[in-house]
């Protein structure tokens, strides 16, 4: 992992990260990018896809070489409207102008701070049960996990109004699916018109809480400063467009996957049922196991050579976290879930170094009270086999669109 001016010859796989097969089950291929093509091109975007722990932990920890700030570009891209080219604070900064940002929303998701919510999480988990309590398959999706995870967010962030919900879900899932080449007019007309809605609505939320202050982030992040003066409305609009889709759909992808998994192994359901101090230790392995977040991006700042492959300046890395995380050179037996593995935080599923995921103590203590609410519950999860699931399209969140699942419930 050196800057080198002596590069192999460069390598292209066919391998599209969009296709259906390879969403339904990634880690084959990721096995195989690991042994013969550990650097390479990808389709969907021709991006650099880099899958050894060793080289994406060196690409998350060298700035210098490949670079957060270029990530802005998907989303001011010349495409968009003017008023929808939206910034993207702390997820595409580099040091110093990331830390100034990102120390302005560590406060509000410190460990203090998120364990005091642990009694209102509960009980929003406990009030979604009943949804599950039918005698024939509903959507877990739908039904509890997005409910669930839209209530936390709805606190936290202080949105009063519950029917802005389905509609910051909807801008939410359009922005994972934007990338760095021009989509279709349609999507491009779609991504538009919610943009400019949700900024109109979170626009109104600013103007209320700098004129009647709450307990809550957006009242923090109005009187928030960096080099004394307050955040513009459209600062702050990309920082609660990465507050609010960092804490939305990997979570809710997190509480599907775990759901799958639980219905492939049913003694599980009873050994975490014997003991529900393991639910931790069951949140961290499935984190490892099988993440939401597939990848994250970074764009080389300089020619560099990783894993003997030259990439030249300017070009999208993109690092597999969850190919990472299972990497037999990190993990041992990686393929294996292990309740009882030594040293599980060493996974990448919320990234690692300066851009670690500011949001995983809320995110660890969200999953953990909603598996020992569901596993308080039912003895018993039936989900579709994987290929019968409907798997998401975008390659930076891996999980499905529906999960018809059928509960059944403790005596």
């Amino acid at each position: 992992m050196t800057i080198s001016s002596v590069p192999m010859q460069e390598r292209t796989t066919t391998i599209d990260f969009c296709d259906g097969v390879v969403r339904a089950n990634p880690y084959k291929i990721y096995e195989h990018l690991r042994k013969f093509s550990p650097v390479c091109k990808v389709k969907p975007d021709d991006m650099w896809a880099v899958s050894r722990a060793s080289d994406v932990e060196f690409i998350l920890s060298h700035s210098e070489l490949f670079s957060s700030t270029g990530i802005d570009l998907a989303y001011n891209s010349k495409w968009l409207k003017p008023e929808c080219r939206v910034p993207r604070p702390v997820i595409a900064q580099d040091p110093p102008d990331h830390r100034q940002y990102r120390k302005i929303i560590n406060g509000a998701f410190a460990s203090q701070a998120m364990q005091s919510m642990a009694s209102p999480i509960k009980s929003i988990a406990r009030t979604l049960i009943p949804n599950l309590v039918k005698n024939s398959p509903i959507d877990f999706t739908q039904q509890f996990a997005y409910p669930y995870i839209a209530e936390i967010m709805r606190n936290i962030v202080g949105l009063n109004d519950e029917q802005s919900l389905p509609e910051i879900k909807e801008w939410v899932e359009l922005e994972e699916q934007v990338t760095f080449k021009k989509p279709s007019q349609q999507f491009i007309d779609a991504y538009e018109t919610v943009t400019i809605r949700q900024h109109g609505y979170f626009s109104k939320i600013f103007e209320e809480r700098l004129k009647r202050p709450k307990n809550d982030l957006v009242t923090e992040l109005v009187n928030a400063k960096v080099e004394g003066k307050k955040l513009s409305c459209k600062q702050l609009f990309g920082l609660m467009s990465l507050i609010m889709s960092a804490g939305f759909s990997t979570t809710v992808q997190m509480l599907n996957n775990g759901v799958i998994l639980l219905s492939r192994r049913p003694q599980l359901i009873k050994q975490l049922a014997d003991d529900l101090s393991l639910v931790p230790a069951f949140v961290e392995e499935l984190l490892r196991f099988n993440p939401s977040g597939s990848c994250t991006m970074r764009i080389t700042t300089q020619p560099v050579v990783l894993a003997g492959i030259a990439i030249p300046e300017g070009e999208v890395v993109m690092a597999l976290l969850a190919s990472a995380n299972r990497d037999p050179d990190r993990f041992s037996h990686p393929d294996k879930f292990d309740l009882h593995r030594p040293n599980p935080r060493r996974h990448m599923a919320f990234g690692y170094g300066i851009h670690s995921c500011v949001g995983a103590v809320l995110a660890r203590l969200e999953l953990t009270v909603a598996f020992e609410t569901l596993i308080e519950n039912f003895t018993k999860f039936d989900c579709p086999k994987d290929e019968k699931l409907a798997w998401e399209k975008s390659f930076f969140v891996h999980g499905v669109s529906e999960l018809p699942t059928r509960f059944h419930q403790r005596c």
